[in-house]
């Protein structure tokens, strides 16, 4: 992994030389010389990895000592970079007498730069030296045989979708599932019970649970049914929240003043008299069912109380009458099957999958070193789906595999998969999910551009870096060291990941050991003080700004901290930041340039952002959603580099917006301030754009900017006023157009859709709100072939009837009907919406039954109905005349 670090400090420096040679005259003939030795030396980094994992002290030694000098390579640039950036950024005569003056500054900053750098010339000398003497070597010129590696090119061109996913795959868990449905669905025993799934990391656990909490029986036979994950730092106050939430639908703001007791009060008056289901996933403190439990009500209905923990006294002090569930590792039958299952997904037949008869004995032996462990074995089975089906290849994996499991370890078996990977970029990536706290739920596009902004998504041509940052994402998915919480319905791209706990605590490690990134927090065992990292995470932490004072961090990513009253100053050379949720923005911010990302999310009490933001000519991504910024500083135009700009709906852009050429995201803008008059020929390279506030004199420029941008993936309209027709039909001609959302009026003629010959073709989510139409918009949608995603919502048509007729819908999958109020009718004509696999409907009070023709609909998996009026729900209930149209649905919600 240092080859990561020395990787980003060549990129860097190639970069520099090719984009900023003027900032380099008179030390760049140094800077190339120290490339060239970098560019060396990175060469035999393979090999002394590889003795490192073998336990080579000597081999460990000798990496850390390149890594620390690509870290002081980095500095001696940064800190050059600092001192004479600003003096060339400066234009006009009072500039150039301003540079004249300051000269001498800039002759001293190249006598430090070359000082410097003769101090790295002689630890290169010492470096190589002691390289000869441990024996280490260039692999690609000793002719040893390594793992073949995934070329990376054809990586990023490979189409990934997955075949199966995490989340719906249970093989060797059906008998347990089977035994815990019969325990929360038994009849006889009428008490709140607590029933408790114990077993160490990696055997299923949160698999069980949740194919559990998904069951159909479980749905039908619980009133109220919820999910919650607790882990090891918890708050009850917190959860008590959330459980309320999902339980009465009142928001967290409504229970803000509210403390621990009366919380708990507030949860029993909601719960008593019902039969629910919660489900707590994760508990490691034995204390916690003695705190949580008087907020559940025992009123003797058969509610039940599910816990999956590792540890048995957690289970025993939940429920001292209850036995708790203790799982086992797989037999061998159901490892091979899990294992295969990972390992061939595209040879899934009728249920069952063959092992090719030369590959079956090596795959029984790499299957039994797993000793039955469910995680250890679906990430070997990714390994193994990567590799050309070729007995060499896999005799390769099993000697690389010289060790036995012992007990809880398998992080031999991960560390293999990690070492696998076919480059240090995707390291570096996979690594990095070690900043985020224990069971969280990251937002892929987040992810995504914190991994663009630390450097570790190369540049190709024809490809954006998002597009290769998403493809690293699925390659990580496919070999089973994320798990996909949500994908898009209508293009199926990975929404939310986590990370299991085992790979967790692996990336933890091995970022440290590697320099990477520092995690501290409450439970941690290093503190910032003695942090060597280029990267800090702190999750939970609660000290003094003091300690920061020494650090050379590049990355500072802040998760609950209780700290206040930042004071950056001394972090000049900070890259990333992201402060989602505190109070209020640091100090001594305008000091940092090299800033590429900052992430302001959730930081609700923020009012502005300080005009010297403007001055961050480096930044490439801003994103200030939910929190009380209104206006974006001014001079944020100069800022040429910026490519993301995430606001809250209503935040005012500065009259100049429009020269930003290589922005491609920008949510959520207010079209006021003069800037769409102007934009049309300037911002042409946006993929997503979200706006609000549109008036009619800004029609005629707003329809006209829209037919240059041919490259919009994505636009949401909001709070406009009536919009013209040409809106959506300037779009037609976009082949690359998929996403549109338009909350307003649309100014159609008679209030009707145009013909869908005049829509975007390739139009695959389309959501429709307070649109007023008064004719049915069905007979225009259903004839988009490619449309995945319909919803229409509060009056977009305030007609009393829509029809879907025979053949229509194609592929539509999503369907959501959401406060219509007038809606009367809905009829599905013969073989409409054959592949409709999500239904929800909510307050259509005049809605009188779901149609006829639902039936057809044999992939639809998901039916939530919230709402409506006492008559509706008396016909989707089991015994009505009415229950034939859904019974083969396989999840039903009725609230």
């Amino acid at each position: 992994m240092s080859n990561a670090a020395i990787s980003s400090v060549i990129q860097k420096i190639s970069s520099l030389l090719i984009e900023e040679a003027i900032l380099l005259r008179g030390v760049r003939g140094q800077v190339e010389w120290m490339l060239t030795e970098l560019r060396m030396m990175q060469k035999f980094l393979t090999d002394a990895d590889s003795r490192h994992r073998k336990g080579d002290e000597l081999a460990r030694n000798w990496v850390r000592e390149v890594r620390d000098l690509a870290f002081e390579a980095e500095d001696v640039i940064d800190t050059y970079l600092f001192m004479v950036v600003p003096l060339w950024r400066k234009k006009g005569l009072l500039a150039s007498a301003k540079r004249y003056v300051l000269f001498v500054d800039e002759l001293v900053a190249r006598h430090k730069i070359g000082t410097k750098i003769n101090q790295i010339k002689k630890k290169i000398q010492e470096i190589s030296d002691s390289r000869a003497r441990y024996g280490i070597v260039n692999i690609r010129e000793s002719g040893e045989e390594r793992i073949s590696f995934i070329d990376e090119n054809l990586q990023a061109r490979r189409n990934l979708s997955p075949y199966l996913s995490d989340d719906t795959t249970v093989v060797g868990f059906h008998e347990d599932i089977e035994v815990l449905l019969n325990q929360l669905t038994d009849a006889e025993n009428l008490r709140r019970s607590v029933v408790s799934i114990v077993g160490m990391g990696g055997l299923g656990k949160t698999t069980i649970a949740k194919e559990i909490y998904n069951n159909g029986m479980i749905k039908n036979h619980f009133d109220v049914c919820v999910w919650t994950t607790i882990s090891q730092d918890y708050r009850v106050t917190d959860l008590l929240k959330i459980i309320i939430t999902r339980v009465t639908g009142v928001t967290k703001d409504e229970l803000e003043e509210l403390d621990e007791v009366r919380l708990k009060e507030k949860l029993h008056r909601s719960l008593n008299k019902r039969r629910y289901l919660i489900v707590m996933d994760d508990v490691w403190d034995i204390n916690f069912w003695p705190r949580m439990k008087t907020a559940f009500p025992d009123v003797l209905n058969g509610s039940r109380v599910l816990i999956t923990t590792r540890f048995i006294g957690v289970a025993r002090s939940a429920d001292s009458v209850a036995v708790p569930y203790e799982l086992s590792f797989m037999p061998e039958d159901k490892s091979w099957e899990l294992f295969l299952l990972k390992a061939f997904p595209a040879r899934l037949i009728n249920g069952n999958i063959s092992c090719p008869d030369e590959l079956e004995e090596i795959g029984r032996q790499l299957v039994k070193k797993c000793g039955g462990l469910p995680l250890a074995l679906v990430v070997l089975g990714g390994l193994i789906s990567r590799k050309d089906p070729d007995p060499a290849v896999w005799l390769e994996v099993a000697e690389s595999m010289d060790w036995e499991l012992e007990g809880q370890d398998c992080l031999k078996i991960l560390a293999l998969s990690y070492c696998d990977l076919p480059h240090h970029f995707l390291k570096s990536c996979f690594l990095y999910l070690a900043a985020f706290p224990e069971d969280s739920e990251i937002l892929a596009s987040k992810l995504i551009k914190l991994w663009i902004a630390e450097g570790f998504i190369p540049q190709r041509e024809k490809q954006t870096m998002e597009d290769i940052a998403r493809g690293y994402l699925e390659e990580l998915v496919q070999r089973c060291m994320i798990q996909v919480v949500k994908r898009g319905v209508y293009n199926k791209s990975v929404k939310k990941i986590r990370i299991h706990d085992v790979l967790r605590e692996f990336c933890i490690a091995e970022a440290r050991e590697d320099g990477l990134i520092n995690v501290c927090g409450v439970n941690s065992t290093i503190s910032i003080i003695h942090s060597t990292s280029r990267r800090l995470a702190l999750q939970n932490y609660s000290s003094s700004w003091e300690c920061f004072s020494a650090l050379k961090v590049r990355t500072l990513l802040i998760f609950n901290s209780g700290i206040h009253d930042m004071v950056l100053n001394s972090l000049k050379l900070l890259r990333v930041i992201d402060l989602e949720g505190v109070s209020n923005l640091p100090e001594g911010i305008e000091t940092m340039r090299h800033l590429r990302y900052i992430g302001l999310r959730n930081c609700e009490s923020l009012r502005k952002l300080p005009p010297c933001v403007g001055k961050l000519h480096n930044l490439q991504a801003l994103d200030i959603r939910n929190t009380g910024v209104r206006e974006l500083p001014k001079d944020i135009f100069k800022i040429q580099s910026l490519r993301v700009i995430n606001m809250t709906w209503g935040c005012a852009l500065p009259s100049k917006i429009f020269i930003l050429r290589n922005l491609q995201i920008l949510k959520d803008a207010d079209a006021s301030g003069g800037w769409i008059e102007r934009a049309s020929g300037n911002m042409i390279n946006l993929r997503v754009l979200g706006i609000s506030g549109i008036t009619n004199s800004q029609h005629s420029a707003f329809c006209c900017w829209l037919e240059n941008l041919d490259r919009l993936v994505s636009l949401k309209i909001c709070r406009s006023e009536s919009l013209p027709s040409n809106v959506i039909t300037n779009l037609s001609n976009n082949h690359r157009f998929r996403k549109l959302e338009i909350r307003g009026m649309l100014g159609f003629e008679h209030r009707r859709l145009p013909g869908h010959h005049l829509l975007p073709q390739n139009l695959s989510k389309l959501t429709l709100q307070a649109s007023m139409l008064l004719e049915d918009p069905m007979p225009v949608l259903e004839k988009l072939q490619n449309l995945i995603v319909l919803r229409l919502m509060k009056q977009a048509y305030v007609g009393t009837e829509i029809v879907c007729s025979t053949g229509g819908f194609p592929r539509l999958q999503l369907l959501e009907l959401s406060c219509l109020a007038q809606l009367k009718c809905w009829k599905i004509e013969g073989c409409a919406m054959l592949n409709l696999t999500y239904l929800y409907i909510s307050v259509c009070p005049k809605l009188h039954m779901l149609p006829e023709g639902l039936q057809s609909a044999r992939y639809l998996k998901e039916l939530k109905l919230s709402g409506m009026s006492d008559e509706f729900q008396s016909r989707v209930c089991v015994d009505s005349h009415h229950w034939h149209k859904i019974q083969h649905v396989h999840s039903i919600e009725i609230y």
